[in-house]
């Protein structure tokens, strides 16, 4: 005689084979616990008015099904964790993972799930992605790091604020000045200039007045934020600052060793370089050993960054330091409704090392 109950994942007559895994859904739980499907929904919505024994039937029901909750519908009906994004062009290096951590680390806190998403620079795909991201109502997007400095860029975003917001959905900008044009977004960065501006202001210190600048051309916030460090803290200690001390070098270890050997060619060449991130400066110190320099006694060298690699380079790197963890940590606290919706600018700070010195008398 057949047996009246239905084997965990097989379909009842036999004939389509093996039901689906998951495919079982809340009311044929709540019928194989023998209770209401309210009652089952507020078992898988953690409600402590469910008596113990209920909730355990329900659940044995649940594993004998393959029931698997839809946790998209909980997070869009606010009765699961939602999630914030953390949408970033590409997750290299150092920097975005101390960004990412302290985003997570209030994420998590507040019953949250922090998902990461990068777009490679891609417009479409990034379009695409902040439609899904609204499509699945997620808590807020965190848009991260150096971004275009256009009247283009600044449309999109204020387009994506907008989308977002008709979901009740909060964008804030994570390591990226506020846009102009849309006092409406908060920002959450570090002070580029004055950090640039620190290692200026320590090479003249030292005595340096033949200082010079590597570092990407105009068109990206990062990239004009620091140039603009380096111009303000030269005029400011009244030195001179030619054209010809400040060459454009990618953000990689081989632009910079190639942008400094041509700066160390000059015929006067400087006595000290400032490095918009610490990649330059590492080529940096390859240029100046292949050209039979001595850091620092020949060549005095600060980056910007502080990644962990530098302070074991021989000698130790002089550079910036900025707050990546917590810009990750405020931006998400305001993105929750945890702390006002204001600008955030936090100050980097200054770490010495061994590359920098006097430099040495002709």
């Amino acid at each position: 005689m057949p047996t009246t109950d239905t084997p965990r994942g097989t379909r009842q007559g036999g004939s389509r084979g093996p039901a689906r895994v998951g495919s079982a859904n809340l009311r044929d739980v709540a019928a194989r616990a023998g209770v209401s499907p309210a009652t089952a929904s507020r078992v898988f919505g953690g409600s402590s008015s469910v008596h113990a024994d209920t909730r355990a039937k329900v659940l044995a029901a649940a594993d004998e099904l393959g029931y698997v909750v839809n946790g998209l519908a909980r997070a869009m009906t606010g009765r699961g964790p939602g999630t914030v994004a953390f949408v970033v062009r590409s997750m290299i290096g150092p920097t975005f993972a101390s960004l990412a951590a302290g985003a997570e680390s209030v994420a998590t806190a507040n019953g949250h799930l922090l998902l990461i998403s990068t777009t490679e620079g891609d417009r479409q795909r990034e379009s695409d992605l902040i439609a899904t991201l609204r499509e699945q109502r997620t808590r807020a997007v965190l848009y991260v790091g150096s971004t275009e400095s256009n009247a283009e860029f600044d449309a999109r975003v204020s387009g994506y604020a907008k989308d977002l917001a008709d979901v009740d959905a909060s964008l804030v900008l994570c390591g990226r000045p506020p846009v102009a044009t849309a006092p409406g977004i908060v920002s959450v960065d570090y002070d580029h200039r004055a950090g640039v501006g620190t290692g200026v202001d320590e090479l003249v210190r030292l005595g340096h007045t033949r200082i010079g600048y590597l570092g990407e051309g105009k068109g990206m916030t990062t990239a004009e934020l620091r140039i603009d460090g380096y111009r303000a803290a030269m005029k400011r200690n009244h030195l001179p600052h030619p054209t010809n001390l400040v060459h454009d070098a990618a953000n990689n270890e081989d632009a910079g060793e190639a942008a400094a050997r041509e700066l160390l060619s000059l015929p006067i060449r400087p006595t000290a370089i400032v490095a918009m991130t610490d990649n330059i400066a590492v080529g940096t110190y390859r240029a100046a050993r292949s050209l039979g320099l001595r850091i620092p006694e020949d060549l005095s060298i600060v980056g910007f960054d502080d990644v962990p690699i530098v302070g074991d380079l021989t000698p130790g790197l002089t550079t910036v330091h900025p707050p990546f963890f917590e810009v990750g940590v405020r931006a998400a606290r305001i993105a929750l409704g945890l702390e006002p919706a204001e600008n955030v600018l936090l100050q980097p700070s200054f770490v010495r090392r061994g590359s920098t010195t006097s430099p040495a008398q002709a």
